[in-house]
This record gives C-alpha cells, structure tokens and sequence, in this order.
C-alpha cells in the first residue's frame, strides 16, 4: 500500500541509529531511497520538510542533505511552488568493477526481474570506426551481435559488440541469451580473458531506432558508453557502443585508492 511521504512512522524513528558511525542524513536518505523504489511512496504527493522532521525527529540540517542527495541521484524532484516529490521506479546502478559482460547477471544480483534478447549474430567486417579504434586490418572479420537487455520489463540498454575470437568460436542465439556471455565462453573455451576495458562516456539524444529498441520518445536524453576490451595478452579483443535510458540507469565509479 501506498503511503505519504509525511506519514508519522515510529518504525522510521527506530531505524536511526546514532551510535553506528553512519550520518543521520545518510541513514534518513537510503530509508527514502527504499520506500521511492519499491513504490510504497505515492509519487503524487509531496516530501515537505516539515513532514520529515515530525516524522525522524531531527534537525532541518540532515533532512535538507538527505533531499540533496537523493535530488542529485533522480530519486526526487523539486516542482515550484510545490515542493519535493518522489520519482517513481527503480534505478539501475552499475559499478565500474563489473566484469565485462556481466550487467545481466550484476542486476539478476541486484534482485531485478531481468532478460536479454540477441540478435544480428554474425561474422562481419566491422565499420571503419571500430576498425581503427581497434587497430585492425581492413579485411579481418569480427564476431558481430547486438544485446538488448530488460530490468523490471523495462528495456535498459541495448549494445552493439564486435567480438574478436577465433573463427571456430560459434556461438549460438540461445548460448548468448543464457547464463553466460560471449566474454565468459570465449574465456572458458579459448583461454581469452578481456582483463581491461576502456571506456568513454557521453550524453546523447535517441535516434529513431535507439528509441524503438529502448522505448522512449526520439530525442529523449540517454547515456552512451564506448568500451574497447583488452584481452590478457595485451591485444585489443572488442568493441561495444552501449546506449542506456538515462531515467533507469546510473554509472558508479571510484578513483583513488
């Protein structure tokens, strides 16, 4: 059941725990976060601070931040004159440690209702552009497809990959679609591990067909993200040009030590 974001909850109170290190703005943001998500949060009606300060029993400061931060993230939004409202739906994130190919099993693990459909499989000789982002040949084949993969019946990111593998690495449709991907079998069977990816990212607008395969409106603002993979022998092994809603999905990363 729904509930509103100003609903007085002794349970919420319960659940800040000032002794265990992590800031009450912090703890105040994921109890947000939580209840934005699993959709018990009625997205029509507004987070005010007053309500959320009955409600945690704090000072103004940690709710502001806790508002900040999940604005920041696309959990909430201001609208003028009206206040802060909650964005309904769950947010894909992804973590610059995942593995290359391993974002439909990274969400399985997340707890999304996930699949994946292939198709295009084929060896081609690649555009001009992959050609020379990967330093090839004009004549040398690579192993083609194109993935599109859905979170909670929402289709999520669809990429295009060229593969370089060895010319009796044949992967079906249904072996693709399965638990593993091309990186895991090219590795299990060939001893080729993609060790290193790098990666570029940009904002980019939906074309007609980008738009088809993610079911948004052309023009709608998405995330690209251009991948090269090295494999274990210091060779370049692929390319993937991913495009991902940007409403449903978020790129993490860390730097430094």
């Amino acid at each position: 059941m729904m509930r509103s974001s100003g609903e007085s909850m002794t349970t919420a109170q319960q659940e800040l725990d000032p002794t265990t290190g992590v800031p009450l703005y912090r703890q105040i943001k994921e109890i947000l976060r939580s209840e934005i998500t699993d959709g018990s949060m009625d997205p029509a009606i507004p987070m005010t601070e007053a309500q959320l300060l009955e409600r945690f029993g704090v000072s103004r400061a940690p709710i502001r931040q806790a508002l900040r931060d999940l604005a920041d993230e696309g959990y909430v939004y201001r609208k003028q004159g009206k206040g802060t409202f909650p964005v309904p739906g769950r947010r894909i994130e992804r973590g610059a440690n995942v593995r290359p190919g391993a974002l439909y099993q990274h969400l399985t693990e997340q707890g999304l209702k996930t699949k994946t459909a292939v198709s295009e499989l084929k060896r081609v000789i690649p555009p001009d552009h992959v050609q020379e982002r990967l330093g090839l040949p004009r004549e040398e084949k690579l192993l083609h497809f194109v993935r599109l993969i859905w979170a909670e019946d929402i289709p999520v990111a669809h990429s295009r990959i060229y593969l370089r593998a060895p010319a009796d690495f044949n992967p079906t449709q249904q072996d693709l679609e399965g638990e593993e991907s091309a990186f895991e079998l090219l590795e299990r069977n060939f001893g080729i591990a993609l060790t290193r990816s790098d990666n570029e990212a940009w904002a980019t607008a939906a074309t007609e067909e980008t738009a088809g395969h993610l079911d948004v409106a052309v023009g709608s603002p998405l995330l690209a993200i251009e991948t090269i993979f090295i494999t274990n022998g210091g060779a370049p092994g692929g390319y993937r040009l991913a495009m991902h809603r940007s409403d449903e999905f978020k790129y993490q990363f860390t730097t430094g030590g």
